[in-house]
Formats: structure tokens, C-alpha cells, sequence
């Protein structure tokens, strides 16, 4: 038997812990842990393109 877990998260907070684990990867899976970048908000699309990103 393979054991499993099962959590309810709202589609706005998956996406956001999604881009965190994405973000942490781009690093090179640092000793930043997730959480830390965590506590950060996104930037909007629109402040990237006004950044030159």
C-alpha cells in the first residue's frame, strides 16, 4: 500500500506556492527555503515589462 496526502488548497494559493517552487528551482534549489520566498508577493506582469523583463 502506497501512502498518500490529500490537501484542499483555493486555485489562487496553488498557483502562488507553484510559482514560489518554480522561482526557488530558477535558483538553483539555493539555500533559500520556499518559505522564505513565501512571504514575498508577485510583481504584475505590468511592472516586468516597465522593468525591461
Amino acid at each position: 500500500m502506497t501512502a498518500s496526502i490529500t490537501v484542499n488548497l483555493s486555485d489562487a494559493l496553488y498557483e502562488r506556492r507553484l510559482r514560489v517552487l518554480a522561482a526557488w528551482w530558477c535558483l538553483g534549489s539555493s539555500a533559500l527555503e520556499p518559505q522564505l520566498l513565501m512571504q514575498y508577493e508577485p510583481v504584475p506582469p505590468a511592472h516586468l515589462r516597465l522593468a525591461g523583463l
